[in-house]
């Protein structure tokens, strides 16, 4: 029974007694549709339109509306929430499809990808200290948690650029490229290409935009700006490189959590608000983020800080770049992969099946003797108690959900039951998902299963 949200607070059940044999609104397969008009409690009504009851049998049909307990009220409620986001677990999936993608991206185009992504943290660097800069000296001496809350408030307009509009971001490929190494999607060399290319280009992006666009352009030959870009230039330098490694790890923490918040909303609003937060935290709190340095010291350096490109490169970008790996790629990335993924299941449901078969060919005799250990009953289908007891009997430890999306993607038809065909496709699929590691189309939960 599918309830109105404004019968929630006072509809206990829809009982069906009979039904008439005669309506039939489904084929004639003895499946109809009643729903009931109103929500009196404690009396009898004919089913008619509000509230959907699909209901099996024959005879009339009458349906009895029963006053709920606040208990049970709480439970319908609870049962009825509807989810806004996309569930992390198919979030985590798609970081490692994305991971695949992005390993295969031909150099000049990930090259171009990665400069892409330089120009929006430019812009976005322009951005803020044209807002920080511009406050006075005293008040930034006497505040300043000011200059740092603008930042805060303005950086996140990068991420925001880079997800929608496009681009490469190495602070990002961090964490997707780890998930797709544990996950086995992507090689280790395939994460170096990602990673060699992206960085330099995102270097290259960067320097490209706050040379053109902010040095040429004049925008912080005055004061205050000039005094203000100049000093977060040779403080970034200046840190200390244990200091610097440790503010970098929450940083790309951050970042790579505003990714995994921009792919669960679901609409617009949703991954604005979504991204804002975490880049947020990460900038006011003065996390050391590496490409948004890439922005920061070279234009400070333009302007005349006290500094050298070769002492920022090895105290302080080098050590920033390997926190953030630490950051986004090892916290984050795995965390996210040991929470939610599911290949490490699949592959002990894969190896406990295709172990029935063994080193045998895939032919249909060799596939029937697996059919026939599986249809314990010996219809000619395995039903869904039959194929449950069969991974049972293997020993399988794998999550329900799991079990429950292989049935409901190897049930083509939908009858219940999975006829020879369907059970060898089930088995081939498994074959070439481990042979091959791309196909795990039959491991994604349906769409019709996702609420």
């Amino acid at each position: 029974v599918k309830m109105e949200r404004q019968a929630v607070n006072f509809i206990h059940s829809v009982d069906v007694d009979t039904m008439e044999s005669g309506n039939n609104s489904n084929g004639g397969n003895g499946h109809n549709s009643y729903s009931v008009q109103s929500c009196e409690v404690g009396v009898t009504r004919t089913a008619s339109s509000d509230i959907e009851a699909r209901i099996y049998g024959n005879g009339k049909s009458t349906v009895i509306i029963k006053e709920m307990s606040q208990d049970e009220r709480g439970k319908l409620a609870a049962f009825q929430i509807s989810s806004d986001i996309n569930a992390m677990d198919e979030v985590e999936k798609q970081v490692e499809k994305l991971s695949m993608k992005k390993a295969h991206i031909e150099p000049l185009k990930l090259f171009f990808l990665g400069c892409v992504a330089g120009w929006w943290v430019g812009l976005a660097v322009i951005l803020t200290v044209t807002l920080s800069g511009g406050i006075p000296v005293e008040v930034r001496n006497a505040w300043p948690m000011l200059p740092k809350m603008l930042v805060g408030f303005f950086f996140p307009t990068a991420i925001w650029f880079i997800m929608i509009f496009g681009g490469e971001l190495f602070t990002g490929n961090s964490m997707y490229m780890i998930v797709g190494f544990i996950a086995k999607r992507v090689t280790i060399w395939e994460l170096l290409y990602n990673w060699s290319f992206v960085l330099v280009s995102n270097f290259t992006g960067c320097v490209a935009t706050v040379y053109f666009f902010g040095y040429l352009t004049d925008l912080f030959v005055a004061e205050p700006a000039h005094s203000y870009i100049t000093h977060v230039a040779e403080y970034k330098i200046n840190l200390k490189p244990e200091v610097a490694f440790l503010r970098a790890i929450p940083a790309n923490a951050l970042v790579c959590t505003c990714v995994l918040f921009g792919m669960s909303a679901k609409d617009m609003t949703g991954k604005l608000v979504g991204m804002w937060f975490p880049i947020f935290v990460f900038a006011t709190s003065g996390f050391e983020h590496a490409i948004a340095n890439m922005a920061y010291v070279p234009l400070g350096l333009m302007y005349g800080a006290e500094a050298s490109y070769k002492k920022w490169l090895y105290q302080n970008l080098l050590l920033v770049i390997l926190g953030n790996i630490v950051g986004g790629g090892l916290i984050v990335g795995l965390s996210d992969y040991y929470l939610f993924d599911w290949t490490n299941a699949v592959h002990r449901v894969n190896a406990a099946m295709l172990s029935k078969i063994g080193n045998q060919e895939f032919t249909e005799e060799n596939l029937r003797k697996v059919f026939a250990s599986f249809d314990q009953d010996g219809n000619g289908t395995i039903e869904r108690s039959e194929f449950d007891q069969a991974i049972a009997d293997m020993g399988v430890k794998a999550p329900p959900e799991l079990i429950n999306t292989l049935w409901m993607n190897s049930d083509t038809d939908g009858n219940g039951c999975l006829d020879f065909d369907e059970f060898s496709d089930l088995l081939k699929k498994m074959r070439d998902f481990e042979k091959y590691g791309r196909d795990d189309v039959i491991f994604q939960r349906p769409a019709s299963a996702q609420g």
